[in-house]
């Protein structure tokens, strides 16, 4: 089967898969409604909290921590999350096993289900910081960003169908990632060297990357870079572990 047919084919089930859960048609409403909400909220926030005296400095100054967190990695995570659960329906439905046994090598299926959820995720993160539109980087590094962000969806995916033997274990993992997505927010909080602690987080070194352009430091793409080598290893790693998941079903 060439490479074009199994991914219409796959296409075409995931479709089916969207179409029935409205959970997951949920989700990429909520991403969006993240995004809306950060562009009224933050605003309105900074207004009251500059007429009331609240705090020292302008709030401006933490766009960056929570567009990071908000949309730069819980857009991918968000993405993730919807990719990974149609995993588990494909696990609990046995699709996953009807695949298998089709003439479909399984490096096109692995293929599809890192490349496809990255290109989602990629569209959804770019139009969600448009929308945003505060703290927004130059045309070129928010492409860039976005798309080292939208590794971090094949990674929650895979993560969930690695580890969550269901849905049910599925939504106790989105717990998990989503209190390690609290690193960032911590990050922001430390200078380096310190707040480099935070890397051994792979996501951290995108938002680090996305605060750095913002500062105007010129080294930007090195905290990107170390970010995306560190996912692709971990897809790596997910992707073997994943092989072991699909050979035991």
């Amino acid at each position: 089967m060439q490479l074009t047919q199994a991914i219409r084919q796959m296409g075409r089930n995931d479709v089916k898969l969207v179409r029935r859960d409205s959970f997951l048609i949920g989700m990429f409403a909520y991403s969006i409604a993240i995004a809306v909400t950060l562009r009224f909220a933050l605003p309105w926030f900074a207004n009251f909290f500059a007429e009331q005296d609240i705090l020292a400095f302008p709030l401006q100054e933490w766009y960056p921590m929570f567009i990071a967190y908000g949309v730069i990695f819980m857009g991918a995570v968000l993405a993730g999350m919807i990719f990974g659960f149609m995993l588990l329906d494909e696990k609990d439905d046995q699709t996953i096993k009807a695949l298998l046994v089709m003439p479909m090598p399984l490096n096109y299926y692995m293929a599809y289900r890192v490349g496809v959820p990255a290109v989602v995720a990629f569209v959804m993160i770019v139009v969600e910081m448009l929308i945003v539109n505060l703290a927004l980087p130059p045309l070129l590094p928010l492409l860039l960003i976005a798309a080292g962000a939208a590794l971090t969806t094949p990674i929650t995916a895979l993560f969930f169908m690695t580890f969550a033997p269901n849905k049910v274990q599925g939504f106790a993992l989105n717990k998990v990632i989503g209190v390690l997505g609290l690193i960032i927010i911590a990050a922001w909080f430390f200078e380096p060297p310190l707040q480099l602690i935070a890397g051994v987080f792979p996501p951290f070194w995108i938002s680090k990357a996305y605060w750095m352009v913002f500062e105007g430091q010129s080294l930007w793409w090195g905290a990107l870079t170390i970010g995306v080598v560190l996912q692709i290893v971990l897809i790596a790693v997910l992707l073997r572990l994943m092989k072991r998941v699909l050979y035991r079903l």
